[in-house]
Formats: structure tokens, sequence, C-alpha cells
């Protein structure tokens, strides 16, 4: 097997996360009136409208052969399906017609197929929290175990998560979830150690609650040379910070009920430690992002931030005597996040019988393996993690191991909009507009008043 070319996952993250909302009416009839082709081309590039940036089909030359049709978001993790579509198609016997667009494109063609059942793709791959509680809302789809038995279904360890009226949903291509990235040279310095001693009255080690986290931020703050901490003030990448302090707290944004929960003793909490952060973050932190505390920890500028691993082997290469890795604090729980694409077949496939064999080849032993060596993802599959390359490969095993009990999803089906209202009224507290309190009931009971947490259209 020839390994795939490495992706720069910076890249796919700014056009995913920081692209606009996009108009899909004219993309969902494109695909509605254009069924599964197999072409004479390895890529196919075609412009789909005008408000819809150009999407990239892969297909291969199989005369005869039958087509499973996928859609996926931009990304390394798209890209690796991709450098492994020859294996697939050898071990499956299918063609792989693999659609890859970026995420608010997906996102949309996602709920056209899943909702409104357009019947264009026999798999369709969506982000973690968002698609999870969607699908469970929307009952769009049809269960991998209609197809998997529950002795296949057990190595996936957080399929509690994708789980619905008894029925597992679908299966992830990977997990992916944040950790703590601290400096252990200067937490382990003797001096430093004794200096943290007499100020706090207690040994300084890697916080686990926040008021630890607190204590530790102050005491390694020493602007300008260093911060000790970064909250970031970008939209979306401030909602990571957000559902990380929350997961801490373990609290959500609504229940299984399906009720908005945001004005909650245990939200009250994390915003409130937040903002106490955001004391020790470097000037201009509101028009920060993870990326930026990426480049500060880098430059020695940072004592430490929360962001997902994929940071790990860079800051481990770069930095071996001073970068180290620690589970997410919270006071009840760790607080992560998980994510991870998510494949499933829709209600009104054309082919659920060829989803479902891609979908088992996506959660197999080998596919997963080799995800988790190649890509650096975590896989989906437990067993994998007792993989003698896998435990050769990735530093910080174990830890990844004891954090996963503890990752949750974002419980709500409008994510995007929940997430600028709760933006909105976070940044009314810092401009001295709102207290905590205020400005969460004024984000449960007028901003979103009247609305549920689980919202489907049907």
């Amino acid at each position: 097997m020839s390994e795939p070319k490495k992706v720069d996952r910076r890249n796919f993250l700014y056009i995913g996360l920081g692209a606009v909302t996009l108009i899909a009416i004219g993309a969902a009839a494109y695909i509605a009136m254009n069924p599964p082709v197999v072409t004479q081309t390895s890529v196919v590039t075609s412009t789909v409208s005008t408000t819809v940036p150009t999407t990239s089909v892969i297909t291969t030359t199989r005369p005869g052969a039958p087509v499973v049709r996928v859609l996926h978001v931009a990304g390394p993790e798209a890209e690796h399906i991709r450098a492994c579509q020859t294996d697939f198609e050898k071990a499956t016997g299918l063609t792989l017609s693999l659609e890859i667009a970026p995420r608010d494109v997906v996102d949309e063609r996602m709920y056209r197929e899943l909702v409104e059942g357009l019947g264009a793709y026999d798999v369709v791959m969506g982000w973690a929290g968002m698609m999870y509680a969607t699908l469970m809302a929307t009952e769009g789809y049809i269960p991998i175990d209609n197809f998997m038995s529950s002795k296949e279904l057990e190595p996936f360890y957080a399929k509690n998560n994708y789980t619905w009226n008894g029925h597992v949903v679908g299966i992830p291509q990977y997990h992916n979830w944040n950790m703590l990235f601290y400096r252990k040279d200067l937490l382990e310095s003797p001096k430093e150690r004794e200096a943290f001693k007499a100020k706090y009255g207690r040994e300084l080690s890697v916080p686990k609650t926040f008021k630890e986290l607190y204590e530790v931020a102050e005491f390694f703050h020493r602007p300008p040379d260093m911060y000790g901490y970064l909250i970031t003030g970008v939209e979306w990448s401030w909602f990571c910070d957000d559902v990380y302090f929350m997961h801490g707290m373990s609290t959500n944004v609504g229940d299984k009920q399906g009720n908005l929960t945001l004005n909650t003793p245990e939200m009250i909490k994390a915003w409130k430690y937040m903002l106490d952060m955001t004391k020790f973050s470097p000037p201009g932190w509101e028009s920060m992002t993870f990326f930026d505390g990426d480049n500060l920890f880098l430059q020695g500028k940072l004592f430490m931030y929360n962001n997902w691993f994929y940071i790990w082997n860079d800051l481990r290469s770069k930095m071996p005597d001073k970068a180290a890795m620690a589970p997410p604090p919270g006071d009840v729980k760790p607080g992560a996040d998980l994510s991870g694409w998510i494949a499933v077949i829709p209600k009104n496939a054309p082919s659920p019988e060829n989803g479902a064999k891609f979908i088992k080849w996506l959660g197999s032993y080998d596919y997963q393996k080799r995800h988790v060596l190649e890509v650096g993802n975590m896989p989906s599959r437990s067993d994998v993690f007792d993989d003698p390359d896998v435990k050769a490969k990735v530093a910080g095993l174990d830890m990844f191991k004891a954090v996963l009990p503890h990752a949750e999803v974002v419980w709500c089906t409008w994510v995007p909009e929940l997430r600028s209202g709760k933006y909105e009224a976070f940044f009314k507290v810092v401009k001295g507009e709102m207290t905590v309190e205020q400005s969460l009931k004024w984000l449960q009971e007028t901003k979103f008043a009247g609305r549920r947490a689980i919202e489907a259209k049907r």
C-alpha cells in the first residue's frame, strides 16, 4: 500500500469553519437530476451553481461495476478515503463515487437527504453532534444495524452517542476530541514549583478542575513574554471553548427530551470560568482562533491552552522537551467534546446495500488502523487502540483512552444559529452590557424563546 499524501488540516479547517452560509436549493436540484455515473476520469470538477463552490467527484473506470455514491466533507479524512479507493474497490467489487464538498455545502445536502429524502447518495458523512442529534430527531436514515450484527458493532465504543430507539444510526470514520496542552518544562521546574506552593499553598500540578486551571494560568501569566491561557474570540473557535467549559460542568445546550437548557446554574458557572480565563489571554484574543494558540505555544508565548489533538504531533516534534498533553479540565468531569465524521445511509438511498458495504469497510479493523497511522485521528473501534503498531505510533494513547468515556456531543439540531446566539450573548457580558445571569436568561427567554434544542422538519 502506498502512503497517502499528507494533508494540511489547517487549510481544510479554515475552509470549512470560516465559510459563509450557502444557498443549496440549486445544488439539491442538481443532485436530484444527476444520478451516479461512472466516468472515464479520475477527478471531475463540476460547477453546481453560482452560489455553491465546485465539488470534486472522484470515480474510476470500472465498466459494469456497481457504484456506491458517497458524500464527504473537504478535509484530510475525505482525502484519505480517496487514497484508499483502490483497496476499497478490490475488497468490495464496487466502484466508489466520492463527492467531496466544503462543510456548509455538505451540511445542506445532508439535510436534503436525511430530512427531505432526495435519494441522491448511498452514504452521507456528517459532523458529530449536530449530525447525531438531527439524525435521531428526523429518523431519515436506515440504521446500520440492519446490516451489521451486535457482535460486529460491539467494538464501536461511542455508539451510545449515535443510537436512537435502540438502533445504531451509523459508523464514525474516526473520533476526535480536545486535550489540554501545556509547558511541562515550566510545570516541572523546581524553582516554579517552590514559588507556586508559596503563593497557593499546594503543589503545582496539571490542572484538573477549573479553579486549578485559573490558579495555574494566573501563576504563569507573565505578559508580554508569556500568557497563561487562551480563550479565543472568533465565533467558530470561541464555540469550541464554550463547549469545553460546558462539558466540564457536565451540562449541554439541550437534553435528550429535546428541551433547550441554556439558562442553568451549570451554564452560568461555565461562562463565569470562561470570563475569568480571558484575563490571562493575550491582547487581541477577541480576534484569535485556536490556530493562533498553536503559533503562540510554538513561539513560547503561551503556557497552556485547550485544542483538538491534531496539533499534538507538531508540538511533540518541535518542542519535545517542553510540550506535554493532559486530559481537559472540568469541575464535574473532563470537558471533552466528541467529534468525527459519521457515515449514514439515507432512507431513500439508491442502493442501501452498497452503502452498507462502504460503511462496513470504513469501520473495519484494517481501515481504522490505517487511518490512525496515516492521518493521526483516533479510531472509532476500541480494539484498534490495542494494536501494537498503533501503540508504537501514537504517543499519549493511554491518556486519550482515559478521556473517551467523558467525551460528549452538542445536543442540538441547529448548531450554527445557536452558536451565533451564544456568541452574541457572551460578548454582551464582555462589553459590560449584561451580567452572565442576564445574558443567559435573555438567550433562553428572548433570543430563542419558544425554541427547542431538537427541532426536526418533517
